[in-house]
């Protein structure tokens, strides 16, 4: 007899739900609510649950549903000061989520539309790491082969960056330093725009008002410099400096080293400990003008001459 009574009360509560609010339960427990105090609750919910501690100036958590059942929420807040706020809402159709706002339009929304919840987020650094803040965007399901990463890096404060780079390398990406130098391919920018590789533009301008400049005199001896200039065709070493990404084609140019000592004005040099040299080859049009200039002074005068021992000889 106690076997059976026994197996009777185990087969009630495997199988039995239990419902607050409702006569007609099919969760091993639900709990439905009405509309509560709107002093202390949400007016225009339809329900809401909320967990506390009884008397006033506690802290409580509230569930509930929108009026208009669109949305569910949760929010903390003193329990006699209640502000919709939406700490969460839950939108069912699309599993959208929403951070102070009813109305989340994407996957997860972070303020409301109006303003008056700001939409911030605040990522905190990895504890002991050189590495602050960080996104990991996952690659997409079709084309992509690498995953995608934002974090903020550096071992020093002259070392602090911005890093947007891919799971195969960092340096296929971009790198903001803290005073702003930008590196495409660059993990440590010495100057403003630092490109790892090559640049395709329609054009680019380069600041010239005459109200920007002082100490302004003319080129001295163009022409002997130009003479001066060697030009030469060369290969990159690609597989000495690979984080450089220089071309495969063979070039043309200048050799830095070269040019410095008869042109020191275009040619500038790195913050790294080798101070590699990089040649300012736009700023030899200005060299190469005023020795076609010089150049074409020669040829008049020798034209002159020629006229006159032409007419010498008649």
């Amino acid at each position: 007899m106690k076997k059976i009574v026994v197996l009777l009360l185990v087969s009630f509560y495997a199988f039995s739900q239990t419902g607050i609010g409702t006569t007609t339960p099919i969760n091993k427990l639900d709990i439905f609510t009405t509309k509560a105090d709107p002093a202390t609750s949400n007016s225009s919910a339809n329900g809401n649950l909320r967990l506390g501690a009884s008397g006033a100036n506690t802290h409580v958590l509230d569930f509930g549903l929108s009026s208009t059942s669109t949305f569910s929420w949760m929010q903390a807040r003193d329990r006699g000061n209640y502000a919709t706020l939406y700490s969460l809402a839950f939108n069912p159709i699309g599993g959208n989520v929403g951070i102070g706002t009813s109305a989340p339009n994407s996957t997860l929304t972070v303020g409301n539309s109006t303003g008056t919840i700001p939409g911030e987020i605040s990522i905190n650094p990895a504890f002991t790491s050189n590495e602050g803040g960080q996104i990991n965007i996952k690659k997409s399901l079709n084309g992509s082969t690498a995953d995608w990463i934002i974090d903020q890096y550096g071992t020093t404060s002259s070392d602090a960056r911005l890093r947007i780079f891919n799971s195969i390398a960092e340096t296929n990406g971009i790198t903001i330093m803290e005073n702003g130098n930008i590196g495409m391919g660059s993990l440590t920018p010495s100057v403003r725009l630092q490109v790892a590789g090559d640049i395709i533009a329609n054009s680019i301008a380069g600041s010239s008002d005459a109200r920007f400049k002082t100490n302004i005199s003319p080129i001295e001896n163009p022409l002997q410099k130009v003479l001066q200039l060697r030009g030469v065709n060369f290969d990159w070493k690609t597989t000495e400096f690979p984080t450089r990404s220089f071309s495969e084609n063979r070039s043309v140019g200048f050799i830095a080293q070269e040019v410095e000592k008869i042109l020191p004005e275009v040619v500038s040099k790195d913050n790294s400990p080798e101070e590699y040299r990089s040649v300012k080859y736009d700023k030899v049009v200005a060299l190469l003008v005023e020795a076609i200039k010089e150049q074409q002074k020669q040829i008049d005068s020798l034209k002159s001459q020629v006229k006159k021992l032409k007419r010498k000889k008649k």
